[in-house]
């Protein structure tokens, strides 16, 4: 049975609704000096094609035709709703629709406006609102009877004791039975502090970690964190002015920090990178430096204590923040991220070859986003949230954020959204710049994640763990 998805844009012109079929077969755009003029939508029902009514009034402009393979389906709509010139209500500025197979329609018309999402199965209708001369709004239907492949579902961890509180852009690892959390902001650019915070599963208490040795000493945002084995290891983040941290290790069986590169003498300073960890290595991918992004890829050898650059990937390859890093069957997976706008191309590392290999992607992708939570399960790679769109005023404001849990099984290379609509009943809010960590909790192993940045541009707290059957 289908849902129906909200409508997004503005609330005048008339209100229309195509209904429900098995599939969408073809889609018409068409351009309007302010925005999207014209649309009109084929279906398949059972074994005929449904031709739809027009919806607003084909122009001079032109009109952009999309056609869906016979094998195929839509699973998101992607576009953009804005006031435009005298106009008080919003109109549509941009369309775009994206296939299971990764069929990708031409888009018509700039991109000015707020980015909206329409997604969470396979697209089986539409409706929205419209005039003569422009589309007022778009919503769709969405077909959810799919099996998942993979299963799961969400659970908020009950928290006690004194934890890190409301913040983001801060680091989480799990040793054992402990997740430990450092770092983080809750006002824009201002730092917390620098306690080690550290919560335990079994009591699901959080406290305040002893700390000897060389602590850290810049509190900072946009700071990683992984473990391997019994230690913690910490790269980057930024205070206040701008300052970077070096590269630290935390003994959880000591609870002891040490400086294990200084600053000037590891890889490129940084802050909203990517840090990934195997048995051997720590890696570090990306983010933000004194004056631009990055995309080189550092290794340091735990049983060598030294750092290797790693190859860097060539043009097609941008530099980006925000990636999703993860290590999988012994490849280092790069996902998404941010280059000046949001991305969604996927690469992996082969660390015994030295080289990168960029793979196209199929199914129910996520859209292009950034800062999101990921984790590494099996073969498969989860992510959930992130940012969308930038904000105006960059990391002051919040951006647009999405929701969505998604899975990538990096061996068939397919996408599969696993919060089917409806059938979550504890899925975490909309955010972004969350801290997250591959964790098992309860013998079941999945994503763990902690805070965020609201819609609102307030801090979460909340404790979230999506568990794999």
């Amino acid at each position: 049975m289908a849902q129906k998805l909200e409508a997004k844009g503005g609330e005048m012109g008339d209100v229309w609704d195509d209904g429900a079929y098995d599939s969408v077969k073809k889609v018409y755009v068409g351009k309007g000096q302010d925005g999207i003029a014209f649309v009109k939508f084929e279906y398949v029902n059972g074994s005929q094609v449904v031709v739809g009514d027009e919806h607003g009034k084909e122009t001079t402009l032109g009109v952009g035709e999309f056609e869906v393979d016979d094998d195929d389906y839509i699973v998101y709509v992607e576009g953009y709703r804005a006031k435009v010139g005298d106009r008080t209500s919003e109109i549509i500025t941009f369309l775009t629709f994206k296939t299971y197979k990764g069929k990708t329609s031409q888009p018509i018309e700039q991109r000015p406006g707020i980015k909206f999402l329409l997604q969470g199965g396979k697209i089986v209708g539409f409706h929205g609102r419209s005039t003569d001369d422009v589309l007022h709004s778009l919503g769709a239907y969405v077909s959810v009877t799919s099996p998942k492949k993979l299963h799961g579902k969400w659970e908020k961890v009950e928290q006690k004791g004194e934890g890190p509180g409301l913040r983001c852009s801060h680091g989480i690892a799990q040793v054992g039975n402990k997740i430990y959390a450092f770092g983080g902001e809750f006002k824009p650019n201002t730092p917390i502090d620098k306690h080690l915070y550290v919560f335990d599963l079994e009591t699901r208490t959080w406290s305040i970690s002893p700390a000897t040795g060389d602590v850290p000493n810049l509190s900072c945002l946009g700071v990683r964190m992984v473990s391997v084995g019994s230690n913690l290891y910490v790269f980057g983040g930024r205070d206040a002015s701008r300052k970077y941290n070096g590269f630290y290790s935390f003994d959880t069986t000591k609870n002891e920090w040490k400086l294990v590169t200084p600053v000037e003498e590891g890889p490129t300073p940084r802050s909203f990178h990517s840090m990934a960890a195997d048995e051997n290595n720590v890696y570090v991918f990306g983010g933000v430096g004194g004056t631009e992004q990055l995309k080189t890829l550092d290794a340091y050898n735990i049983v060598d204590q030294k750092w290797v650059q790693c190859s860097t990937p060539g043009d097609y390859f941008s530099i980006r923040g925000g990636a999703g890093l993860e290590v999988v069957q012994g490849k280092v997976w790069v996902v998404y991220g941010f280059n000046g706008c949001e991305v969604d191309d996927v690469h992996y590392y082969d660390p015994v070859q030295d080289t990168w290999t960029q793979v196209e992607t199929f199914g129910e992708r996520p859209s292009e986003r950034s800062v999101f939570a990921s984790a590494a399960v099996g073969k498969h790679i989860l992510m959930f949230g992130g940012e969308i769109a930038m904000d105006p005023l960059f990391h002051v404001g919040p951006g647009q954020l999405a929701d969505g849990t998604f899975a990538l099984d990096t061996e068939t290379l397919t996408w599969e959204r696993l919060d089917k609509l409806g059938e979550e009943k504890e899925a975490p809010s909309i955010r972004g710049w969350s801290a997250s960590t591959s964790g098992i909790i309860d013998g079941k192993k999945g994503l763990v994640m902690h805070g965020g940045k609201a819609q609102t541009n307030d801090r979460f707290d909340d404790l979230f763990f999506y568990g794999i059957h």
